[in-house]
């Protein structure tokens, strides 16, 4: 009967402490599921916003399609006054918020538009 007792003791005692050696590792080796993941950024000087979608933004600069941002919720409706509390808007940190028309917004997402590719249909415009 002694037998059984310690073996109702021991395993529990050895998942316990698995867990507390496991928790340690991980809080103070800061391993979080954002590392690796790169932030994105987009400049808030020499580029236009423009409200596309009640959830997106497209970033223009001289006119051409720079990157478009996915915002949090839906936006109010137009037109649209922005305002940035860094000198870039990203998509992670403090610089993902944004304010339209007085409330408070996140980027989310930020997907730069991809240059012209040079295909034999363009290869002709291009000279």
């Amino acid at each position: 009967m002694s037998n059984l007792y310690k073996r109702l003791f021991l395993l529990p005692t050895i998942v316990a402490i698995s867990f507390i050696i496991i928790s340690y590792y991980v809080i103070n080796n800061r391993v979080s599921a954002e590392e690796g993941i790169p932030t994105t950024c987009v400049p808030n000087k020499g580029v236009k916003f423009d409200g596309v979608d009640s959830d997106k933004l497209i970033v223009r600069q001289n006119n051409v399609p720079l990157a478009v941002i996915y915002v949090s919720s839906y936006m109010p409706r137009p037109p649209y006054t922005f305002k940035f509390f860094g000198p870039e808007l990203c998509d992670r940190g403090a610089n993902s918020i944004l304010m339209i028309k007085g409330g408070f917004y996140r980027a989310t997402f930020i997907k730069y538009f991809e240059p012209a590719s040079l295909s034999s249909d363009n290869a002709a415009l291009a000279q």
